[in-house]
């Protein structure tokens, strides 16, 4: 029963939590799923469209403004069921229009489920009780602590399913009855999806009930969560409940949705009439919200809190009316298939539904059919939705059902439901949501395939707040009307493993009538039962009211409670209570008697028959009116009696956790004192009483008595009894902690005749003054306190007994060694002997060191004291009464002191004829005495005698060098006007040092020297200073530990600098080493390193090292390497300081070395060098050699060079002589260089080298390349200098003109030919010079003799190409002279003509291809194109044009 309680109340839990989705319409009218599980079926994407398609049922749809398809049959349904749903994944899957699903779904438990009922039982422990100290007339009885049966968790609550981060999760569970003593409640849970493992302590607690708040606040505590055990401390044992123990199992999820399976929600009295606990509901913060019972939390809950909370529909004890809609009918027969009708199947199916829900309580069935024919009629498909709906309306129904088959292509299958959306009036999707649900469970339980709960909206219609409205017309009508109308798609009828499962027999058709029942009925709570009632048993509670509890009936609307103070048959009706099997009466009086009666109201309005009667006494408040500590480590407590009370429970507050644990059980009413004998004393304890009573095996209890407390008290100790004189005795004693005061007792026997003399409070001595000289007393103490006015005591001490005695007199003390002190006292007559105390503090605490049993011994010698210590004594005188001694009390204290011996802790040589020896202070010396020797057990003798205990350090001169010494120091002590010694110290001994020479200084760079020095015997190393002046200034730079080891390199000196130094030998001492005389000052010097200043290498395989002068420097040293790092070598020694190059020549073009270089010098005769330069990179590169210089556009020249390996670029020089000037053209990484602006007709000569740019900064070149020459050449076109005078002078000097050929074609003469020449070359801007060569070469001088002719006046071969071709003829000389210059400008220019065009193979030249006369000739034309294949042709021409 038990465990079937935990899971009802977890189930409530989780319906208690599940909220409705917040779904958005789909503007489409996509089906929308609010289900996980929906999404899990396997065969969610099976034929998706045609199931969509439908889904779609003939009488779910009407004609409205959203043109929905009115019924025309099977074909017409898939149409519009098309047309109003989105791509049937969308559907499948939920994805676009649908959010997460908040909600967690409750997994039912298969119906065969055994529930099995475990009564309780409670057994109480046998009392022993034993008597004890009895005071006046009350009877104190110690009772035995009960052992406590551990607490039983009766459920569990989780307030969420499913969290979100951030959020938090609350869990409430009822732990034991609310009496039991339970502290520590720890929570124990895991995440199954990372494994980890969590404890929580309880956020807050009332009675039985315990809440824990868990907070998720970020991403990476996702998972599944499951709870598995509760730990808490019950009466100081440690208790542990595991959930799978109890066959729960408690999950939820954070951010994700969690696999929990409790138990149906069941509405069932008998599922819980056991559980006994109080309920608190509490707030997040811990305050009290409500209370009530266990059982009003369950039967409330389910009506109020789970239905109220989630569905708001009517609850398990009110009438519920519920409408059948078996889906179409005779006139709109829905869909067919295996030879049977939708309509026939969904109104059997709905009459097995109508048939088991008639079997429950409190539940009224309509059918809107049953039979064929159609609710409305056989009207059109609106007037029978409207008929359906209109039904549910009038007679009020909690909701309307409708049953329905689906079809699609035959392969898709399951069950799904659909309900309202969570749009216009929302309560009603969500009431809905929550019923889909569970029959959609319900059925899926049979087998069929879980395809969801749904909704569908519409795509145009709307609901009154313009949101969008549900698809389905009858669901649609439902919610305007406030009531939640469903949709069962019970299977699919055209597939045949649904048909041949579910919907072939009467039988399978029953099977989902009354899984449909079943889902209702446990939604709403219904019951089948008994009508009767039994009451349980009554409880008194502690804030004196009684609860009544007795066992529920199912359709009961209330109980009436009637209550009698006598048993008979007038009971008046006191209450009535809905929703509950138990009441608080809390108008009752402690102590009277109370009779009860219940008779339930079912819901019919019948009543059933009153109950058995039973009876309770509500108790009253315990009285504790007296605590009282006793000895023996008890505390009796007393309170009055408390009316009906059975017995009484007494507790006590634990000091480790201020909580009250139940310590012991008084079972009888009458017994009104506990004794408790507790641990420990001078503690203080603090109880309370609570009265209980039984009824039925049901404890009950009043109020706690308010608290009282008590503190033990030890027993009291006597510590001494002294005599100060002989007529007063003291009595001293430890005090006792938590004590008012003592009392003090004498007897003059040890065993009777005790007498209080005297009560002290504040005191922990008492002096005795009415004592008699010599006379043995004994005495007793006990110490008490005060309690509310009690007196509580912790019992007497020991009696002890006491005898008067004279103190004595120290006379002296005496020091004779440091660990001897001899004291001296005077006699004092009759004593039987002294104790001799020491303290190490004159107003401290004093210990007997020596106890001497004869009182005619007056001295001591204490050997056990320490040296250098100062000690404080005195003696204290001893009588003896029978077997007891007696003291006189100390005597007036004197000091003693010892002196202690120093300790040397050094002594060393302190220069070459001299040691020092300090020791360290001795606390309270006087002085101390320096005493020598030659040999270690040879005689001492005093050489020294210092005052002053800090004056510790002595020096010893004089002494020969290279000796050993011997040293031994004594403290003086002074005490008491006397002085004494201490002792020898240990020997220590000391050799002096002899003084070092520096035999050698050699610079080991630019900021190094090393020194050299001679070996001193027993020396542990040596000590170097440097100074910058010889006398003074000395600081010490290094040391170096061996004896042999005698040279420094000193590193840390500024380059060019002059320094001093000094050496002197060191021995060392743990203490303070030992040091020898400084050597004679050595003068050193640093010179700096050297710096790069150049390196070339001009020539073929050497190069050229240049540096800067180094001052000092005598020299320098070449190194040489083919590594940066390593393998250097030196090639070269120079011997001056002033040489500053050196060509190495023995090196190899194209390689790259590695240089560096140090100056040298010598000092004391020993060479010594400057630090290393910094290594510099020397690449000899090759000879740079030019690859060609060639003529380009604008008269430039072009040149190229071959690439030199290593090189970093290349310096090109130009000059326009061979042996002239060179000026650098360009210096950069290129291997070409474009020379423009220059002069015609000069030739200009070009040389290259490579360069490498080292890493020092410095760059180096290698050798010039050979010269090479290009002249620049000369333009067509331009202004010519020359004359018609210098013309006709070339040509008479060679030619005779033929006057008779060209008098008629208009030049008579050479003049006029060249004037005329002149005149056309200078028309069109070509140079007349160059138009004169042309003229000449062509017709070698006006002479012709080849296959032009002279009377052509075709003076440059125009079109005369071979082969005894002619070429063009013109009419005269100037005619055929423009003609040649045009030809001219063709080739040399892109210009337009200014003369008419004369030449006729004008139009076949390239223009501007032969701007130059060089590049007449086609060989040297880089076009390809020109006048004459001649390759010579333009230097034939330069030639004519320089003669002139």
């Amino acid at each position: 029963m038990k465990k079937r309680i935990l899971a009802v109340i977890m189930a409530v839990c989780v319906s208690m939590t599940a909220l409705p989705a917040d779904v958005r319409a789909a503007e489409d009218g996509a089906v929308q799923t609010e289900s996980m599980q929906a999404m899990e079926t396997s065969s969610a994407v099976e034929a998706a469209v045609t199931e969509e398609a439908s889904e779609t049922e003939n009488d779910e749809t009407e004609t409205s403004s959203e043109s929905e398809t009115t019924e025309t049959g099977e074909s017409s349904e898939t149409e519009t069921g098309v047309t109003e749903t989105e791509e049937s994944s969308e559907t499948e899957t939920g994805a676009a229009e649908t959010e997460e699903p908040t909600e967690t779904q409750t997994i039912e438990t298969e119906s065969t489920e055994t529930e099995t009922e475990t009564a309780e039982t409670e057994t109480e422990e046998p009392t022993e009780t034993e008597t004890v100290e009895t005071e006046s007339t009350e009877t104190e009885t110690e009772t035995e602590t009960e052992t406590v049966q551990a607490a039983e968790m009766n459920y569990m609550m989780v307030e969420s399913p499913y969290v979100e981060t951030p959020g938090k999760q609350n869990v409430v569970l009822s732990l034991g009855t609310g009496n039991e003593q339970i502290s520590d409640v720890i929570l124990n849970y895991q995440n199954l999806t990372t494994g980890k493992t969590y404890q929580i302590k309880a956020a807050g607690r009332e009675e039985d009930m315990i809440r824990f708040t868990m907070d998720f606040s970020e991403n990476g505590q996702a998972g599944e969560y499951q709870i598995t055990s509760v730990q808490f401390t019950q009466e100081k044992t440690k208790q542990e409940i595991l959930l799978s123990d109890l066959g729960m199992d408690v999950r939820f999820g954070v951010n994700e949705q969690a696999e929990t399976n409790p138990d149906q929600v069941l509405y069932d009295e008998d599922a819980y009439a056991d559980v006994d606990a109080d309920v608190v509901t509490m707030s997040e913060d811990g305050e009290i919200v409500s209370e009530n019972t266990v059982e009003n939390v369950l039967e409330q809950g389910i009506s109020k809190a789970v239905i109220g909370s989630t569905d708001h529909l009517k609850g398990a004890n009110s009438s519920v009316t519920v409408v059948l809609d078996p889906g179409h009918d005779g006139t709109h027969a829905g869909a067919s298939a295996f030879g049977v009708q939708e309509a026939d199947l969904t109104l059997k199916i709905a009459t097995y539904c109508k048939e088991e829900l008639s079997t429950y309580n409190g539940i009224t069935v309509y059918m809107t059919r049953e039979s064929a024919s159609c609710p409305a009629g056989g009207g059109d498909n609106t007037a029978c939705l409207d008929a359906r709906a209109n039904l549910a309306k009038n007679v009020g129904a909690s909701v309307l059902v409708s049953f329905h088959l689906n079809t699609a292509n035959g392969t898709a299958r399951g069950v799904e439901v659909y309900y309202p959306n969570s749009n216009y009036n929302s309560q009603v999707g969500s009431n809905g949501q929550a019923l889909a649900k569970k029959i959609c469970d319900k059925l899926a339980a049979l087998g069929l395939n879980y395809r969801g709960t749904l909704i569908r909206n519409a795509t145009y219609d709307k609901y009154p707040d313009g949101s969008a409205a549900d698809y389905y017309g009858l669901i649609r009508r439902c919610k305007n009307n406030g009531i939640p109308g469903l949709i069962i798609e019970h299977a699919f009828l055209d597939n045949a493993n649904d048909y041949y499962t579910y919907l072939s027999s009467d039988e399978k058709l029953k099977a989902l009538g009354v899984a449909d029942a079943t889902a209702i009925a446990e939604y709403f709570g219904l019951t089948k039962g008994a009508k009767t009632v039994t009451l349980n048993y009554t409880q008194s509670r502690a804030d004196g009211s009684l609860r009544l509890k007795w066992t529920g009936l199912d359709n009961v609307d209330y109980y009436e409670i009637y209550r009698n103070t006598v048993n008979d048959t007038n009971y008046p009706k006191i209450d009535e209570v809905s929703d509950a099997t138990s009441y608080i009466d809390d108008t009752v009086k402690a102590g009277t008697k109370y009779y009860y009666l219940v008779r339930p109201v079912f819901n019919d309005g019948t009543a059933g028959e009153y109950s058995k009667p039973i009876s309770g006494v509500a108790l009253g408040k315990t009285n504790l009116t007296k605590i009282k500590a006793k000895s023996g480590k008890k505390i009796t407590l007393t309170w009055k009696k408390v009316s009906k009370a059975e017995g009484y429970l007494i507790y006590r507050q634990d000091s480790s956790d201020s909580k009250f644990y139940q310590i012991g059980t008084v079972k009888s009413g009458s017994t009104l004192t506990y004794t408790d004998t507790v641990k420990s004393n001078n503690k203080t304890y603090t109880y309370k009483v609570q009265a209980y009573n039984t009824n039925n095996g049901r404890q009950g209890v009043g109020a706690y008595s308010s608290t009282k407390s008590a503190k033990t008290l030890a027993k009291a100790k006597i510590t001494g009894i002294t005599s100060s004189n002989e007529e007063v005795l003291k009595i001293s004693w430890k005090k006792v902690s938590g004590a008012k005061g003592y009392i003090i007792s004498r007897s003059t026997s040890k065993n009777s005749g005790y007498k209080r003399i005297d009560t002290v409070t504040g005191k922990t001595s008492y002096s005795d003054d009415t004592v008699k000289a010599g006379k043995t007393y004994y005495y007793k103490v006990e110490a008490y306190n005060v309690n509310s006015g009690t007196k509580g005591y912790g019992g007497a001490s020991d009696a002890v007994a006491g005898k008067t005695a004279k103190r004595t007199k120290i006379t002296s003390i005496v020091s004779t060694n440091e660990k001897t002190l001899t004291i001296k006292w005077n006699k004092i007559t009759g004593a039987y002997g002294y104790r001799i105390k020491r303290s190490t503090d004159e107003d401290g605490t004093y210990k007997v060191v020596k106890t001497i049993k004869s009182g005619n011994t007056t001295s001591y010698k204490d050997t056990s004291v320490k040296a250098g210590k100062t000690y404080y004594y005195t003696v204290e005188t001893m009588v003896k009464t029978g077997d007891n001694i007696c003291y006189s009390g100390d005597s007036a204290s004197m000091e003693g002191r010892t002196a202690k011996k120093a300790k040397i802790k050094y002594a060393v040589s302190n220069g070459s004829n001299q040691i020092e020896v300090n020791w360290g202070a001795v606390s309270g010396a006087y002085g101390y005495r320096i005493k020598r020797s030659t040999s270690k057990k040879g005689t001492y003798k005093v050489v020294a005698t210092l005052k002053g205990k800090n004056n510790t350090t002595y020096q010893d001169k004089k002494l020969k060098i290279a000796k050993t010494y011997y040293y031994k120091i004594e403290t003086i002590n002074k005490v008491n006007g006397k002085k004494g010694y201490s002792g020898n110290s240990a020997a220590v001994s000391a050799k002096t040092l002899k003084t070092t020479s520096i035999t050698a200084v050699k610079a080991t760079g630019s900021t190094s020297v090393r020194l050299e020095w001679k070996a001193v015997d027993g020396a542990s190393g040596y000590q170097i200073y440097r100074s910058t002046s010889k006398d003074s200034g000395y600081k010490k730079v290094g040391q170096v530990k061996g004896k042999n080891t005698k040279k420094y390199e000193d590193k840390t000196l500024e380059a060019g600098k002059t320094y001093y130094y000094q050496v002197r030998a060191y021995k060392s001492n743990s203490a303070k080493n030992g040091v020898a005389s400084f050597s004679k000052a050595q003068k050193a010097w640093t010179i700096k390193q050297v710096v790069f200043s150049q390196i070339t290498s001009d020539s073929k395989n050497q190069v050229t090292l240049g540096w800067k002068k180094v001052s000092k420097a005598q020299g320098y040293d070449i190194y040489r390497s083919d590594k940066s790092n390593s393998g250097f070598e030196k090639i070269a020694s120079i011997s001056s300081g002033s040489t500053l190059t050196y060509t190495d020549k023995g090196v190899k073009s194209g390689n790259t070395y590695y240089y560096k270089i140090a100056a040298t010098y010598k000092i004391k005769g020993s060479a010594g060098r400057g630090s290393y330069s910094k290594v510099t990179e020397a690449a000899v590169l090759k000879q740079g050699s030019i690859s060609s210089i060639t003529l380009g556009d604008n008269n430039v020249l072009n040149i190229s060079w071959n690439s030199v390996a290593n090189a970093s670029g290349y310096e090109l020089a130009g000059a326009v002589s061979e042996k002239g000037t060179y000026t650098t053209l360009q210096t950069s990484g290129a291997t070409s260089f474009t020379h423009s602006n220059l002069v015609q007709g000069t030739t200009y000569y070009y040389k290259v080298r490579a360069y490498k740019d080292l890493s020092n900064g410095i760059r180096m070149y290698g050798p010039w390349s050979a010269v090479k020459a290009k002249a620049a050449a000369h333009e067509i076109m331009g202004t010519s200098s020359v004359t018609v005078d210098q013309m006709v002078a070339y040509y008479n000097k060679r030619y005779t003109f033929p006057a008779d050929t060209y008098r008629d074609k208009g030049a008579d003469s050479a003049e006029a030919f060249f004037k005329i020449l002149k005149e056309e070359a200078e028309a069109e801007g070509v140079r007349a010079d160059v138009l004169f060569a042309q003229v000449m070469l062509e017709t070698g001088g006006l002479q012709f003799g080849g296959d032009v002719q002279p009377s052509q006046c075709n003076f440059g071969g125009l079109g005369a190409v071979g082969g005894g071709a002619a070429g063009e003829t013109f009419d005269d000389a100037r005619t055929g002279l423009r003609a040649q210059v045009q030809h001219l400008k063709a080739y040399a220019s892109t210009d337009g003509l200014n003369n008419a065009c004369v030449d006729k193979r004008f139009q076949y030249v390239s223009r501007g291809t032969a701007r130059y006369v060089e590049w007449l000739a086609i060989p040297q034309n880089p076009y390809g194109k020109g006048w004459a294949a001649d390759a010579d042709y333009g230097t034939k021409l330069l030639r004519i044009m320089n003669s002139l």
